[in-house]
């Protein structure tokens, strides 16, 4: 029997679950909804199913086993996670989970009070070469953590409004916030400035274009994130973790390491974009052990983001995570 899946949100990222998903021969889309409708209606031709007007609707009628939640981070709440926690529907959603913490907190409580398994697509966390990276670190006393994700502006307008996505760090950066703390640990402490340099004549355009956070993480380790969305024509994202006589990076595909007894690399081998769909199958199916990272660890990475943010807002101030709630 096919596993009927559901999908809030149908833009580009949505596009690369759904045909991930019904590729499976175990999987079938049913139920699409999306702010622009014929949106929705253009993937339930590509993709088999049915158009709906509401989340309401497509929950009610569709008889979903599990829902997949691609909406940009101002959607959230009320109107989407609600009702598909009152079904008692599994889900998985992209990152981040939320735009702000009290939406976060009230879906989480909806998540726990129905057990419900989820999970959040930090495809870092079933990448090989990230999970051998953390292996290689589990025996080592990390000392600092740098990372980056330095690139262009996104073309998607809600991005550049800060009410609306959060600004670059909640919206994009949360990847390489989310794998520093996969690798090194929780997040205790954040201070962090911003500033707009390169893109004051972008129309309609509020979010900060550089930015640089030092971290504090509850080990004792320090470290600092730092992104952009200001350059052209060249781009990267990774991070580095220095411990005793020992260094690792992870860049795109490839894990790098050096240390007393030599260096070498290992190359990616295994999709976490794959691994996410399939860990969120095998959870529908009951067995939540490939969940490497569930709604209430998505708020984790969330609160700190957030809290970064506060700390840019007064002047760089040192936030501790549980400031922000």
């Amino acid at each position: 029997m096919a596993i009927r899946l559901g999908f809030i949100g149908t833009g580009g990222v949505a596009q690369g679950h759904m045909q991930r998903l019904t590729g499976m021969a175990e999987v079938e889309g049913v139920g699409y909804v999306d702010a622009l409708a014929d949106r929705a209606e253009a993937a339930a031709e590509k993709f088999g199913g049915k158009a709906y007007r509401s989340v309401e609707e497509m929950v009610g009628e569709a008889n979903l086993d599990g829902v997949v939640i691609c909406t940009p981070p101002f959607a959230h709440g009320a109107g989407i996670e609600e009702p598909v926690c009152e079904a008692g529907l599994p889900f998985l959603i992209e990152k981040p989970v939320a735009l702000d913490m009290g939406t976060a907190r009230q879906v989480e409580a909806w998540v726990k009070a129905k057990d419900l398994a989820t999970v959040v697509a930090y495809k870092y966390r079933w990448d090989d070469h990230v999970n051998k990276a953390r292996d290689m670190l589990a025996d080592k006393i990390v000392g600092l953590v740098h990372g980056d994700f330095w690139g262009g502006l996104p073309g998607t307008p809600w991005w550049r409004v800060m009410a609306e996505s959060g600004g670059q760090l909640v919206e994009q950066t949360t990847h390489i916030v989310d794998m520093a703390r996969y690798l090194c640990g929780e997040i205790e402490a954040v201070q962090a400035l911003y500033a707009l340099r390169g893109l004051q004549d972008v129309e309609n355009l509020d979010v900060p274009d550089v930015g640089t956070v030092n971290v504090v993480f509850a080990s004792g380790a320090v470290g600092n994130i730092s992104n952009t969305c200001m350059l052209q024509g060249w781009g990267t994202s990774g991070l580095r973790v220095m411990a005793k006589a020992f260094t690792l990076e992870v860049r795109g595909s490839l894990l790098s390491w050096a240390g007393a007894e030599g260096s070498d690399s290992f190359t990616q081998s295994q999709d976490g974009y794959m691994g996410e769909d399939v860990a969120f199958i095998e959870a529908i199916k009951g067995n939540r052990s490939l969940i490497n990272t569930d709604y209430a660890d998505g708020v984790k990475t969330l609160a700190a983001t957030i809290a970064a943010n506060v700390s840019a807002a007064e002047g760089g101030r040192l936030v501790k995570v549980s400031e922000v709630g």
